[in-house]
């Protein structure tokens, strides 16, 4: 084996290790503030779960090569990061907190839910959107369980004879019906009737006791934050906080997610590793 191979050899076998120290090191702070407390609950949008998909699976062209007389393009499939490490988006900068609130998670101290309704509208994407759609893709949620707050809604399905509503449309029904709820239907004025499923989403994690909306809709963000002084955005008690403001309010330190390249979520961010530079401390 050549100095290339050792040198590849020892970064497949201590990286993963190193990653896990890092990502560890990097929630110090925000384990101190939950320490002795319940599990944060947490409302994750579906716009969270498809950003925290941070690795692709590429082709790495390594030249032509002759089989016999046929010339063949060779090569490898490899994993790929989504952001190049000066990407100067705001969604690339929520991206680099999701690693750090994702192992708070698998140690306990935040609990992560989903929605019958937003699983309804992951129900009409392709599967690949939230999970990665090729073998060496990674998602930062991957292997976490994240279960509904308020139990399942699926759409009814059938051949074009029976002429159904489309599953939005029955979405869009069902959401007219809650407008029988106060709260919500105020909810709706405020934030305008385009934005009626968000404000369920919001409505839902206020109504469970959920510390926060956690999404990457920067749009309802600002729509939000511009109705913050009036009913009955006020008097709610859940956030709706993007990732960036999560991670600044419990002091998460950034993480840039090409170091977890060669990891695996199960591996990276169990609780239970033995990996020598993760044991001890809070």
């Amino acid at each position: 084996m050549g100095d290339w191979g050792l040198r590849e050899s020892y970064r497949l076998k201590y990286w993963p290790k190193i990653a896990e120290w890092i990502v560890r090191q990097s929630t110090g702070r925000a384990r101190s503030k939950l320490a002795g407390h319940a599990p944060v609950g947490i409302l994750v949008d579906n716009t969270v779960l498809y950003h925290a998909v941070t690795h692709e699976t590429g082709w790495v062209s390594t030249g032509e090569r002759h089989w016999g007389p046929h010339p063949i393009d060779t090569g490898y499939a490899a994993r790929i990061p989504v952001h190049a490490p000066d990407d100067p988006s705001r969604e690339y900068r929520n991206v680099q907190y999701l690693p750090g609130i994702a192992y708070l998670s698998r140690i306990g101290a935040l609990t992560l839910y989903t929605s019958a309704e937003l699983q309804d509208e992951q129900f009409r994407q392709p599967s690949g959107r939230y999970r990665g759609y090729g073998y060496s893709d990674l998602g930062i949620f991957g292997g976490l369980t994240i279960d509904s707050v308020d139990g399942w809604v699926f759409p009814h399905l059938g051949p074009k004879y029976l002429n159904l509503p489309t599953p939005r449309e029955q979405q869009r029904r069902r959401l007219e019906n809650y407008m029988d709820d106060g709260t919500y239907a105020a909810l709706v004025q405020r934030l305008g009737k385009k934005n009626s499923q968000d404000a369920w989403h919001i409505y839902t994690a206020e109504k469970h006791g959920l510390f926060c909306f956690l999404t990457m809709d920067f749009r309802l963000i600002e729509t939000v934050a511009a109705q913050a002084r009036t009913d009955p955005v006020k008097s709610f008690t859940t956030r709706v906080i993007t990732p960036e403001g999560f991670g600044k309010e419990f002091e998460l330190r950034r993480i840039p997610p090409r170091i977890l390249s060669l990891t695996t979520p199960a591996f990276l961010f169990d609780p239970t590793s033995r990996c020598r530079w993760a044991s001890g401390g809070p």
